[in-house]
């Protein structure tokens, strides 16, 4: 995965108004099915549960395969592309104590990996405006620049690919 700039005011946007249609649509078609499955299927005076559980399973299948199949439209790219940098960032959090463990011992993939790590971790805080520990990790990727300038190795986060972690 490569980190590609993205236009915030855009994703934004984009995120807002596919977060309010998926909740209109949820909420429609959850409330429509379990209407009809409660007419079609209930006796007078039973109770619903089930009935109305299994609308909101309905809502929640089609909103679903709904967003899996619009993910490669143009205009899910931002929100599509965030939740694919969150989803690799969470299986680098998985193995973080073995790859840190590596970058101590200099293994040019750790660097790489850790180095993607930071920069995709930056580029998510800056887009949901969560700056509070910014700081802390411009720290973490200074020092890791400086650890690689030192080691006079050439690492980028660019170069990241996800075999690098069948490693750790």
């Amino acid at each position: 995965m490569q980190l590609t700039p993205i236009n915030k005011e855009r994703y934004r946007s984009h995120l807002n108004r596919i977060i309010i249609a998926s909740i209109l649509v949820l909420a429609s078609i959850s409330l429509g099915s379990s209407t009809l499955l409660i007419q079609l299927f209930s006796a007078p005076g039973a109770g619903n549960f089930w009935l109305n559980f299994t609308g909101v399973v309905i809502g929640c299948l089609v909103v679903g395969t709904a967003l899996k199949r619009l993910k490669s439209h143009p205009y899910f790219f931002e929100v599509a592309y965030i939740w694919d940098l969150k989803h690799e960032l969470n299986l680098i959090q998985r193995k973080l104590k073995a790859i840190q463990a590596a970058a101590e011992r200099l293994e040019p993939e750790a660097l790489t990996i850790l180095a993607f790590s930071y920069a995709g971790s930056r580029l998510i805080w800056q887009l949901d405006d969560n700056t509070l520990v910014l700081s802390e990790l411009n720290q973490a990727d200074s020092a890791l620049q400086q650890k690689i300038a030192d080691a006079g190795l050439s690492i980028s986060a660019q170069d990241y690919q996800r075999s690098f972690l069948a490693k750790y």
